[in-house]
């Protein structure tokens, strides 16, 4: 296969993110573990050893919420049968300013991933799985799963905001990774997704890594010197659901709004043909 490095062609073509549609930088390394794994602070890490940019969950759902809507066109065509399978092009319309990639939804593309970008380095950050579990039910399946949730996803769709793919895609996620059953069916998963990406990727481009060993194993295998701060270690649970609140206080005021300007513009519009009935009689 040829290397992904040569194919970093620079285009000015834009895709449906509107981002530019192909593949500005190498892709270099794909995380892909579960969320919920320290997939966050490995994300600020690989950002902090020069790997610009390392595209997260949080780049979807609040940077370009689009990007939910591209995604989940990706798991309906991998899922479903319905559409094109994502590829090289696909993964470069969302990824292609990328250097590194972490986090959900992109993992549940890991082999798709490994196939596109050959020369990439695998990692995958690991959690004892009761642990994770246990966070895992606490923080992404509470937000998932809310009544809150579940209502402005259905207020975001008729009012057609920017971010009204969101909770569709994240829904179709839990059920493809979970069968709509994370109690029962996510240890399962856990394990199943790590022993086939184990299987795909040769040992000396694997690393398995937790947040907790620190800067050593990571540069190591990455083949970068020592950063003099700490490794990060954010997005534990307290600091995630108080995000989540933050982001349905935010989704609250914006949709509010776009009622009122919705009201405002037709409130124009029946003065305007008012007053041209007025007019004409």
């Amino acid at each position: 296969m040829a290397s992904n490095t040569s194919q970093s062609s620079k285009t000015s073509s834009t895709g449906q993110n509107g981002r530019v549609a192909d593949r500005q930088v190498p892709m270099k390394v794909l995380a892909l573990g579960y969320g919920r794994t320290g997939t966050r602070s490995l994300r600020d890490a690989l950002l902090t050893l020069g790997y610009h940019h390392t595209y997260h969950t949080f780049d979807a759902v609040y940077v370009n919420p689009r990007e939910c809507k591209i995604w989940l066109k990706g798991l309906h065509a991998k899922c479903d049968g319905v559409g094109k399978k994502f590829g090289r092009e696909e993964f470069d319309q969302l990824l292609g300013h990328c250097q590194a990639v972490a986090d959900m939804p992109a993992a549940y593309f890991a082999p798709e991933l490994i196939q596109a970008y050959p020369d990439a380095k695998v990692i995958l950050t690991i959690r004892d799985i009761d642990e994770w579990h246990e966070s895992v039910k606490n923080t992404l399946q509470i937000a998932d799963s809310s009544l809150i949730s579940g209502i402005l996803g259905f207020t975001a769709k008729i009012l057609f905001m920017p971010n009204r793919w969101n909770y569709p895609m994240f829904q179709k996620l839990n059920k493809v990774l979970y069968d709509g059953d994370f109690k029962k069916n996510g240890r399962k998963s856990f394990e199943q997704h790590y022993d086939h990406v184990r299987s795909l990727v040769p040992p000396e481009n694997l690393l398995e890594y937790h947040m907790k060993d620190g800067w050593e194993p990571l540069c190591r295998f990455l083949g970068k010197p020592i950063p003099a701060e700490p490794v990060p270690y954010i997005n534990q649970r307290e600091g995630f659901n108080k995000k989540f609140r933050d982001w349905n206080v935010a989704s609250i005021q914006a949709q509010l709004k776009r009622v009122l300007d919705i009201s405002a513009y037709a409130a124009l519009m029946a003065w305007v043909g008012a007053a041209l009935l007025t007019r004409l009689s």
